[in-house]
């Protein structure tokens, strides 16, 4: 049998942007069981290597848990794969054992829509993110924001820095006046992203110049960087029940980017680019037989 306390300490801390990695030193995900679950899904875009589905996993399958919302074998445990369905509307299913070649300790053997369990799973909740306080003052980390990704806003480059310091922070007004915020997964918390209209604001169904990733703090919106319009798509991804619940502009934004997107930048989108990889304890997604 499977303790809620035992699987929890075997998944250890969610307060990382390794989201994978940490999902692999918890489980071996095999490459057949990944892409039946991709086939048998709604029809979506996860990216080489369906990257962006195992980041849903990874942070689907924790919920689960953490909620109590797994059933049980004697030899088997089961969660819901997050929220996704078949496109009959199905629910889908994931299946795990203990691995006889641990580590990792367990192995996802099955998922599907068909599956054997005493009893079956049901979604865990998405977590909402916080309430946006009115009035709240919003703080940029300027030099991280302008200064490292400049060339992500090259119409603003000649701009004196306050004056880029108020056109970003004008933007952001504006979308949440119109409610265009989004919930935003990162870190182990919910917040928002939100889309930055500078150029031109004619059409808001078309994609934003830049998006704002916002951390909703008690007297404050804290901005730490800007992102492309495609980047934040697999950490906005989790925090929806379908794939279609985004805005099309992202869903296009991502669609014409996915093919070339890499793990790094699905793992985690507001790494420094040229960096390399800022994610603390990544281990290798090896794929040997369990």
């Amino acid at each position: 049998m499977f303790g809620q306390e035992e699987l929890l300490e075997v998944l250890a801390s969610g307060t990382t942007n390794s989201v994978v990695a940490r999902f692999h030193r918890f489980a071996f995900v095999p490459r057949s069981v990944l892409d039946r679950l991709a086939r048998e899904a709604l029809s979506e875009q996860w990216g080489q290597n369906s990257f962006a589905l195992e980041k849903y996993l990874a942070v689907h399958v924790p919920w689960s848990l953490e909620q109590g919302l797994f059933t049980q074998s004697e030899n088997q445990f089961y969660t819901a794969a997050g929220h996704m369905q078949t496109r009959y509307g199905t629910p889908l299913y994931l299946v795990f054992e203990r691995n006889r070649n641990a580590p990792p300790p367990f192995v996802l053997r099955l998922a599907g829509s068909q599956i054997s369990a005493p009893e079956l799973p049901v979604p865990p909740t998405i977590p909402p993110p916080p309430t946006i306080p009115v009035g709240a003052e919003i703080v940029m980390m300027h030099d991280h924001i302008l200064g490292d990704q400049g060339d992500r806003v090259p119409f603003l480059r000649d701009t004196p820095p306050v004056a880029q310091m108020c056109a970003v922070a004008g933007a952001i007004q504006w979308s949440l006046n119109r409610g265009l915020q989004l919930p935003y997964w990162y870190f182990g918390r919910m917040s928002y992203i939100v889309p930055l209209y500078l150029q031109s604001r004619e059409n808001i169904t078309l994609a934003p110049d830049l998006v704002a990733p916002a951390q909703v703090n008690p007297n404050n919106l804290l901005v730490r960087t800007v992102l492309e319009p495609h980047m934040p798509y697999a950490n906005a991804r989790v925090a929806v029940h379908r794939h279609d619940q985004l805005p099309a502009w992202l869903l296009d934004s991502w669609t014409d980017y996915a093919a070339r997107a890499t793990e790094a930048d699905i793992e985690d989108p507001e790494r420094t680019p040229g960096a390399g990889s800022a994610l603390q304890g990544d281990v290798p997604n090896q794929r040997t037989p369990a």
